[in-house]
């Protein structure tokens, strides 16, 4: 008797994703699998197509009219395509290779996701705003203009990605910061006592810059959960 074939987990995780996405239950046909099989022979990453598809889904969210639905894998095609390069000039900037970001899709992926960015940035102010945060109000603010502008500058010309994520790296610590400082002592001490539990036995054999770099990106992420805020960079789950 033949064993079940498992399917593949980078098939199976795009099905449930652009399904959870759509909201209702549809077959993918066979283009839309041959499509997830080119994804993958090309190697792009899982989280870079699961970006794309969750992209394709926000902005069609925003305009589609009511009751509309994606019916196709297709429709997240170019998207994921443009990420990928983006994905790969960030990678080549971490390998110490020049990397810029000069194909227009990819120019037109980063001003889309900066676009979102932005949009975060204004619901975060609004909910700052209500819980009296003024401070963190005043740091959103100042980040959500110098994001609008990264995006004007992105429409004069090439821009270099790995500039491109320092710079909304510098933003996001700023805020992170500035969230930090607007919340309730007792809150961050409750955090800091979760995350050291949480770290207690991966801990062992840790050097201690590890361990402070674990400290640090675990607190800025529950900071920014205690806080509605995105995370600025130009993946949104890197960290």
């Amino acid at each position: 008797m033949t064993e079940p074939v498992e399917p593949d987990p980078y098939y199976r995780a795009i099905e449930e994703e652009f399904l959870r996405r759509r909201g209702a239950p549809l077959l993918l046909s066979p283009r839309d699998w041959s499509l997830i099989g080119e994804w993958k022979a090309a190697g792009i990453p899982l989280r870079v197509v699961l970006q794309g598809v969750a992209n394709v889904f926000e902005a069609w969210s925003r305009r589609a009219p009511a009751g509309r639905r994606i019916n196709s894998l297709s429709y997240c095609r170019q998207e994921v395509l443009a990420l990928h390069t983006i994905d790969l000039g960030l990678r080549a900037a971490g390998a110490g290779r020049p990397a810029t970001g000069e194909t227009e899709g990819a120019g037109r992926a980063v001003a889309r996701h900066l676009g979102r960015l932005h949009r975060g940035l204004r619901a975060a102010m609004a909910t700052a705003s209500e819980a009296g945060r003024d401070l963190l109000v005043g740091a959103l603010a100042e980040a959500a203009a110098d994001v609008q502008r990264i995006r004007k500058e992105l429409k004069i010309g090439a821009f270099r990605l790995e500039e491109l994520e320092d710079r909304l790296r510098r933003l996001d610590e700023t805020v992170v910061a500035a969230a930090g400082r607007s919340l309730p002592a007792a809150t961050l001490a409750s955090a800091e006592a979760s995350i050291e539990r949480s770290i207690a036995v991966s801990a062992v054999g840790m050097g201690a810059a590890a361990l402070e770099a674990t400290r640090r990106v675990a607190l800025a992420r529950a900071v920014r959960a205690a806080c509605a805020l995105p995370r600025l960079t130009l993946f949104e789950d890197a960290g």
